[in-house]
């Protein structure tokens, strides 16, 4: 009797076995399963590219009305796609105005703000790790992340070594050519001999020097190849690209096969290069065959410097320029391009902001959930971008703007309305009519523009109340005694008073004292290297 229930027991042991070893193939499977699909998921969704010029300004292309610059990459991306004419960015300087476009969050929010209003070579400070970016959001969900270009968000926070602040700690994957800083005014060649040239004139790559002082020559010609040979490495993966022009920041420059060639002289030089490498990067989208699943943003982070010394843009119609709050330092060049998906020759007339680009993106991946425990200030356009009913816009002009100067809140818009509570008095944003500013060096030019917020606004009491869309030029303010007047100014207090208790004390990053110790440096000989041609 004792022989059948061991016969019993080993029997049942045995088909145990064999359950859980099915089991485990089982899941196994189901996990390779999982995974497949997760892969077929994230190579079904688009890829994503962004062109950010510096300091170009809303008039500096030729679908933008300037009718003496050459036809260049922009223009091509609005005759192939869709043109944007009301695009804002909060603060009309470059590290705020980049730190809000990855975070989508005002640069208040972050601590990107300071008297100084942008990093230098020894600034401690930095974007905060704490801060979620685009990069970051995609990188998280299988995106292949990349840049290249200009960062201005930080470098060195410990030694002059830890890159702590650079995009790889950032969501960056691939670290390629990039200018951590703006390019300068000592950055020109001939001023080689400069003994300051190499304090803000250099490249790296990932968390490393690789170039300094920067060859200027080839530079656009570098970016280019990054960008493409990313593209193509990964191309069966889905992306996203930050490809962050140096054009067209002064000092200007470009390859001597652009120069010379403009009507409009050095600075339509410098359009063309980058229309050239923007056209680069396109054309090799269609080349691959993955232009249709690819979608194209062309932006500036802001409007263009009007320093009157012959190296600045236009900003069309608008009043002001760069380091101001009205149209022409804060309403900027946008076109969005992707073929199969945005019709040809589009354009669209919605109030939007730099801030609405992150979760745009987020909305065309299927990834909002990603935005969900985090304060988001922007709202996506992405109807606009595949185009199905503009019904979800109406918000997008009732919702409020707001502009910046460092922690100053200097304007907003609401509807076809822009107040502004302090204006600029930076005299760039008078029209020039002589043929040069007294005094017209690069270094007193960058001294002026140096001045603190509260030195270079002038507080309006009562506010300027501007009705931009009949008035885009903001020359005929309304009557301050007007029922209309009062019940605008009544309504922007309310949403300015909401605004300010979403806002929390941070640290600002920019006004951290400098360390000499953090002095980027290949060679502590001469703080000269070029260790890749």
């Amino acid at each position: 009797m004792a022989e059948p229930a061991l016969g019993t027991t080993l029997k049942t042991i045995c088909l145990a076995t064999v359950a859980i070893i099915i089991m485990g193939l089982f899941e196994v499977g189901q996990e390779n399963n999982s995974k497949t699909q997760n892969s077929q998921s994230t190579k079904s969704r688009p890829n994503f590219i962004i062109f950010l010029a510096d300091d170009v300004g809303y008039g500096d292309f030729h679908v933008y009305g300037d009718p003496t610059q050459e036809w260049s990459g922009v223009d091509r991306m609005a005759k192939e796609g869709k043109q944007f004419t009301h695009v804002y960015t909060p603060v009309p300087v470059c590290s705020p105005s980049r730190a809000a476009l990855l975070t989508g969050r005002y640069p208040i929010r972050s601590g990107i703000f300071g008297k100084s209003q942008v990093f230098r070579p020894t600034s401690p400070g930095g974007l905060p790790r704490s801060q979620f970016t685009i990069a970051e959001a995609l990188q998280q969900e299988g995106y292949i992340t990349g840049i290249s270009g200009k960062w201005h968000l930080g470098i060195n926070k410990y030694n002059n070594t830890d890159g702590f602040h650079l995009p790889g700690n950032h969501g960056f994957e691939v670290v390629n050519t990039i200018l951590p800083l703006s390019q300068h005014w000592l950055c020109e060649q001939d001023k080689v001999h400069s003994k300051k040239m190499s304090e803000f004139c250099f490249l790296y790559r990932d968390n490393k020097i690789i170039e300094q002082p920067i060859n200027l020559a080839n530079l656009t010609t570098r970016l280019v190849h990054d960008t493409t040979e990313f593209i193509s490495k990964y191309r069966d993966d889905s992306f996203f690209y930050l490809l962050s022009f140096p054009q067209t920041h002064a000092s200007l420059f470009s390859d001597p096969r652009f120069a010379g060639k403009s009507k409009r002289g050095r600075y339509g030089d410098s359009i063309n290069e980058m229309g050239w490498a923007i056209e680069e990067v396109l054309n090799h989208l269609v080349k691959l065959g993955i232009d249709s699943k690819t979608f194209v943003l062309f932006l500036s982070d802001h409007g263009a410097s009007r320093d009157g010394c012959g190296q600045e843009g236009s900003n069309g119609p608008f009043r002001g320029g760069k380091f101001s709050s009205w149209e022409g330092g804060i309403r900027i060049p946008t076109v969005a391009w992707w073929p199969g998906v945005i019709s040809p020759s589009k354009v669209s007339h919605s109030v939007l902001s730099t801030l609405d680009v992150f979760p745009t993106i987020m909305e065309l991946a299927n990834l909002t959930g990603h935005l969900a425990n985090i304060k988001i200030d922007g709202r996506s356009f992405g109807g606009e971008i595949i185009e199905r009913e503009e019904s979800d816009l109406a918000m997008a002009k009732d919702r409020p703007l707001f502009f910046y100067c460092s922690k100053l809140l200097t304007a907003a818009r609401l509807r076809n309305y822009k107040i502004h509570y302090y204006t600029s008095t930076y005299s760039g944003d008078e029209r020039i009519v002589q043929e040069k500013l007294p005094q017209c060096s690069p270094e007193n030019v960058n001294r002026v523009r140096n001045a603190t917020c509260e030195h270079n606004f002038r507080k309006q009491v009562p506010p300027l109340v501007f009705d931009v869309e009949s008035d885009n030029r903001e020359h005929v303010y309304l009557d301050s005694k007007s029922e209309r007047y009062l019940g605008i100014v009544d309504e922007f207090t309310e949403l300015i008073r909401s605004h300010q208790s979403s806002l929390e004390v941070v640290e600002s990053e920019i006004d951290k004292p400098p360390l000499s110790t953090l002095q980027p440096c290949c060679n502590p000989l001469s703080c000269i290297c070029h260790y890749e041609a």
